[in-house]
This record gives C-alpha cells, sequence and structure tokens, in this order.
C-alpha cells in the first residue's frame, strides 16, 4: 500500500507542476508568436499572478471541502488554460490562460500538501519528487523542441506551431492526474499520527502489565481489587473531565485565533522558505546575463535552456532526499542559496565565472531549493511542535510563502537588471 500510494503522489506531483514548468520553458516563443518578444517577463508573471489568491481560497475558504471535489475542480483549471494557450487569438488573451494555468499548480499544490496529513510524513518525499520530476521534463521538453526545429528565419513560425501543440499534447496527463487521485492512492481512513506509530510497542507493555497485574490479583484481598477499580474509575473520571475542558476551550478558539496561532507556529520556516525562492529566483534570471550576449541563442541546447535543465536537475534530486537524509537546520540552506545569489549578480557585472563552471553552480542552486522545499513540508507533517487538528491549516499557510518568495524574487531581478545591472 505505501509503494502505491508514492507512485499515485508522485504521478500527482509531476503532473500539478508540468503545465506551469512548460509555459516558463517556452515564455519566449509565446512572446514571438504574438509579436511580444520585450513582454517575455510578463509572460513568467502571469504564471504567478494568481497563485496568492488562489492558495487563500483554499486556506481560508474550501479548506473543509472534500478533496474529490478540489481536485476535480484543479484538473478542470489545468485544462482550460492549456487550451486556452494552445488557441489564443492575441497575447491578452494568451496571458489570461497563463495566469489560469499557474493558478491551477498553486492551487493544487496547497491542496495536495493538506491531503499528505492523512499520510506518514515520509510521503512528502513522493509529492516532492515528483514536482522535482515536472520541472525536469518540462525543461527537457523545451531543448528537444528547440534542437528539432532549430534558431531564426523560418524556423521561427516552426517552433511556434510546435509551442501550440506542445500545450494540445499536454492535456491528456489530467486524465493521468485523476486516475492517480481517485484509482492509485488510497487514503487511511484517519489522519496519520506520528505519535501513533510507538502505540504497538506500548501496547506490548501495556498487556504484559496486565499479565503481572493478573498474576498477582491472587494476593491481594478483596477489599484492595474494590479499591484499585474505585481508584481506576476515579482515573477515568478526571480523564474525561480533561477532555471536555480541552474541548470546550477548542470550540472557545475562533477561526481567527487558529489561524494566527498556526501562522505563529509555521513564521519561521515559512520565512526561510521565501527567502529561498527569492534567492533562487534572482539567480535563475541572473543566468540570462552571466556571459556576453553573442554566447547565447547559439549551438543545442542553448546556454540558458542549458542552465535551467541543470536547475531542474538540482531540484529532482534534492526534493527526493529526505528519506535518505534529513536536514533540520533550514536555515544554513536559506543562507547558502543567498551567498549563491550574490555570485551570480557579482558574476552578471565582471563576467569572471567560465562558461564550463556554469552548470555545476546552476545545479546547486537547484539542490538548495528543493532540498530547503522538501525538508520544511516534512517538519511540518512530522514534528509534534505541530497539532495533527492544524497540520492542514499549518502547510497551506507556509504554502503562501512560495508565491511572496516568487513575487519578490522576479520583482528583484526587475529591479537590478533596469537599474545597477
Amino acid at each position: 500500500m505505501a509503494f502505491r500510494n508514492w507512485i499515485g503522489l508522485f504521478l500527482m506531483g509531476a503532473i500539478n507542476n508540468l503545465p506551469y514548468v512548460i509555459v516558463n520553458s517556452a515564455a519566449n516563443t509565446i512572446a514571438d508568436r504574438f509579436g511580444e518578444s520585450d513582454l517575455v517577463g510578463v509572460v513568467f508573471g502571469a504564471n504567478v499572478a494568481l497563485s496568492v489568491f488562489v492558495k487563500s481560497l483554499n486556506t481560508f475558504v474550501l479548506l473543509n471541502a472534500s478533496y474529490s471535489l478540489r481536485f476535480i475542480a484543479n484538473g478542470l483549471i489545468m485544462l482550460t488554460g492549456l487550451f486556452g494557450i494552445a488557441y489564443a487569438f492575441n497575447f491578452g488573451f494568451a496571458i489570461a490562460c497563463i495566469a489560469v494555468v499557474g493558478s491551477s499548480s498553486a492551487f493544487g499544490e496547497n491542496v495536495t500538501l493538506g491531503f499528505l496529513s492523512w499520510f506518514p510524513s515520509s510521503m512528502v518525499n513522493a509529492w516532492s519528487s515528483g514536482t522535482g520530476m515536472a520541472g525536469l521534463l518540462g525543461a527537457s521538453l523545451f531543448i528537444i523542441f528547440g534542437c528539432s526545429v532549430g534558431h531564426g528565419g523560418d524556423k521561427t513560425s516552426k517552433l511556434q506551431n510546435l509551442n501550440k501543440y506542445a500545450f494540445l499534447l499536454t492535456t491528456p496527463v489530467v486524465l493521468i492526474y485523476w486516475l492517480a487521485y481517485f484509482v492509485i492512492v488510497k487514503r487511511p481512513l484517519h489522519k496519520y499520527d506520528a505519535d501513533q506509530a510507538v502505540t504497538p510497542d506500548l501496547a506490548v507493555g501495556n498487556r504484559r502489565s496486565r499479565e503481572v497485574t493478573g498474576e498477582e490479583r491472587g494476593a491481594v484481598t478483596r477489599d484492595n481489587e474494590d479499591g484499585e477499580k474505585q481508584e481506576e474509575r476515579n482515573i477515568q473520571d478526571e480523564l474525561a473531565e480533561a477532555r471536555e475542558t480541552t474541548q470546550l476551550l477548542e470550540t472557545r478558539e475562533t477561526s481567527c485565533r487558529r489561524i494566527l496561532r498556526c501562522f505563529k507556529l509555521v513564521f519561521w520556516l515559512g520565512i526561510n522558505l521565501c527567502g529561498v525562492y527569492v534567492f533562487e529566483y534572482v539567480a535563475r534570471g541572473c543566468a540570462a546575463k552571466v556571459r556576453p550576449s553573442k554566447e547565447y541563442n547559439i549551438g543545442c541546447p542553448e546556454l540558458y535552456a542549458s542552465l535551467q535543465l541543470c536547475y531542474q536537475a538540482g531540484v529532482f534530486v534534492s526534493r527526493s532526499s529526505v528519506q535518505m537524509y534529513r536536514i533540520r537546520r533550514v536555515e544554513v540552506l536559506t543562507v547558502l542559496q543567498f551567498i549563491n545569489m550574490m555570485l551570480w549578480i557579482v558574476d552578471v557585472h565582471y563576467k569572471f565565472i567560465p562558461v564550463a563552471a556554469l552548470p555545476a553552480l546552476m545545479i546547486y542552486v537547484g539542490l538548495l531549493g528543493g532540498a530547503s522545499y522538501v525538508n520544511i513540508f516534512y517538519t511540518l507533517l512530522h514534528d509534534g511542535d505541530f497539532p495533527k487538528k492544524d497540520r492542514e491549516l499549518c502547510v497551506n499557510l507556509t504554502g503562501l510563502f512560495i508565491n511572496f518568495g516568487i513575487v519578490l524574487g522576479t520583482g528583484l531581478e526587475t529591479l537590478l537588471f533596469t537599474t545597477v545591472l
């Protein structure tokens, strides 16, 4: 069952993020298709434009809606966006459809991360590994399309047609997305609790304790038995009273107070996740300027596309790593990514890093970003600091920090490239 669920969640992660990655990889051809080559940045912005809205909608409004309904809706949103981009009649309509595709990826991410609260925390590795594979597949498809068509001249129109059919050929994966959720993945009857993982041993200990009590019972008097039973009843009454008090306190906690309490719980992890995304998006953008312009758009694979593939490879490896090696001090990853970003920014100006070293550095960017993602969500779903009843809300709140990081990162990148760089 565990292997079956791992496969299903892996497929859901790969398909959920695939359209998003393809849009980013094809941003240049989408803009060229409508004669808007200077507006490539608008394509990237549109892909995350609605992310905060749909994640907030899921976190604050739809958290009690059935998962089946939300996954069906997300698949339909994905299909709408893919068909819309393929048959877009002008740039404005294409941008609107790209926003729909991006919202599908963001909404599906938040819903699935909440859904993972029903499973052992190790299952977050299946989802995150799938999202890493989506990046690898999307970047590879872009390189394959580019190499098969070539660059410049009449080849541009052919690339635009390939771009159109790439989105049409992606639509059937939505069926696999639904198949993975409804057929392959089997949700447990109760939410997984890490504390319950040790209950079998405790049960054995309790059984042995009861056996010893049974052996000694013949040596005690009837009065002692009655006294023990009375003491046991008193303990049960105290426990029941404590449960009633706890339930009363829980009912008095308003939704706003609960959200605020959970926000405080996840703030440190969220800030680190946001920071890693800011730094990695700036570094990825710098990949377009770290070498003289004459070194881009030549050969196959082209330099920028190659570096993006390297980034996705690093993400895939690190997002698949938590079951082999867990990193608790996620702030270390944030600091390392900041240093990484500064190195790329300086190199944009001085261009001192040889081109042969750039792929390894971009893989490093992906490794840090993917490791931060998977370890933070593993912590949320595994550690006892986050109450079982609040884990889905905590996960959804943390997911919002991803999009804040992307927006800040793309904004900082644009600011740098239009001023000091």
